[in-house]
């Protein structure tokens, strides 16, 4: 089925094989306020099952200066979206029998064999532990290992992406752990950028090939990348703050420019893909299908159940999987400039929000409100 959907201002967007609803319009009259206020510089939302994209609605703007409108094929910069498609490369190693989750990372990168845990601030003496069981794929795939928001070297730069993975591991063996693996969460691209690095010594391919030769080439994810180049770079967002009391560009603080210096630049796990909308549905509704996307199994039923499944323990509140933020009913990830997305397990549909911004003070109220409407037509449409 081929069909079109109308977005502010004046534009229709193709989808080609895409499904559409009449639920456009009512997503569009949700936003179109806040692009109206200066609120938001523009959106675009999906709403999907495993088998159709049920709805795409673009409103608003991805350069206001150039007046370029959102569209289908918009890049956005996902940062920590990322994550889930790590933890989904990790279990299709898992699935083949390659990768054992309750086995010490350091079992496949020795160079991790002597972390130490550094407690203790203020005025209180600094104090070094030994860890007393190593961290493990699971505990670092669930952010309870100990480790770092980032390794000594990313902190020092101020970037994500100033170091090959397998460099990182040498720079990761002096970065000292917070605390005991398994008995606390803290949030780490460190740990993510470790499970990369497995992968590449494992499969024995670069992260990046992995990618596309197990995921981003099966899904037909064309415009997924961590360095966006010639066209893509023409179709990407702008990301925006407030200044002075309006919208203002701001560039992505995180990543180093130009996003194209394959020299310069490298892959990040935790937070470097750049995707488009309907690139990154595709990589959820394989999920929301139980590993299975038209027809061709990427995961089994089993590894996507691990990844979105509490890995976190009973002594930690917060609800993590491999890669995957989840609760008894969803799974799914945001990223640092805006963008979240949301699978419902009981019924396999998703809700995705695409907006590349920082700190806007309507963003969440704005999210929130899509999110309430797709919620409820999901439950009148099962």
């Amino acid at each position: 089925m081929t069909g079109t959907i109308k977005t502010w201002p004046a534009l229709t967007v193709t989808l080609g094989a895409l499904a559409v609803s009449g639920q456009a319009q009512q997503y569009q009259n949700i936003l179109q306020p806040y692009i109206d206020r200066g609120d938001l510089p523009g959106v675009v939302t999906v709403v999907a099952d495993p088998d159709r994209v049920l709805d795409l609605t673009c409103v608003g703007w991805a350069d206001i200066e150039s007046r370029k409108p959102m569209k289908a094929d918009t890049l956005f910069w996902v940062a920590s979206q990322s994550k889930p498609i790590c933890g989904a490369a990790a279990m299709i190693l898992w699935d083949e029998g390659k990768l054992d989750l309750d086995q010490p990372v350091a079992n496949y990168l020795p160079a991790l064999k002597d972390l130490k845990i550094l407690t203790g601030s203020g005025t209180t003496r600094w104090h070094v532990e030994e860890p007393k069981n190593p961290p493990t794929v699971r505990q670092v795939l669930s952010h309870t290992s100990g480790m770092e928001w980032v390794n000594l070297a990313q902190q020092r730069a101020g970037k994500i992406d100033v170091l090959p993975f397998q460099e990182g591991v040498t720079v990761s063996a002096i970065t000292p752990l917070r605390f005991q693996p398994g008995a606390d969460y803290n949030y780490s691209n460190q740990g993510i950028n470790i499970i990369a690095a497995i992968i590449e010594k494992i499969s024995g391919q670069p992260y990046d090939e992995f990618l596309q030769q197990r995921l981003f080439n099966p899904l037909g994810m064309t415009n997924t990348t961590f360095w966006p180049t010639g066209a893509q770079l023409e179709q990407l967002a702008k990301s925006y703050c407030v200044k002075d009391g309006k919208l203002a560009v701001v560039e992505i603080g995180q990543l180093q420019y130009p996003l194209d210096n394959r020299e310069k630049r490298f892959a990040e796990a935790a937070g470097g893909l750049f995707s488009t909308p309907e690139d990154l549905v595709k990589f959820y509704q394989m999920i929301a299908g139980k590993g299975v996307f038209h027809g061709t199994r990427i995961l089994s039923a089993a590894a996507v159940a691990e990844l979105g499944k509490k890995q976190t323990g009973d002594a930690v509140k917060n609800g993590y999987g491999l890669g995957w933020a989840c609760s008894d009913n969803s799974m799914g990830h945001s990223g640092s400039h805006g963008t979240n997305t949301t699978v419902y397990k009981n019924t396999g549909k998703m809700a995705l929000w695409l907006v590349q911004q920082t700190n806007l003070p309507k963003a969440n109220e704005a999210k929130a409100a899509f999110e309430r409407a797709a919620d409820q037509n999901f439950k009148t449409t099962r």
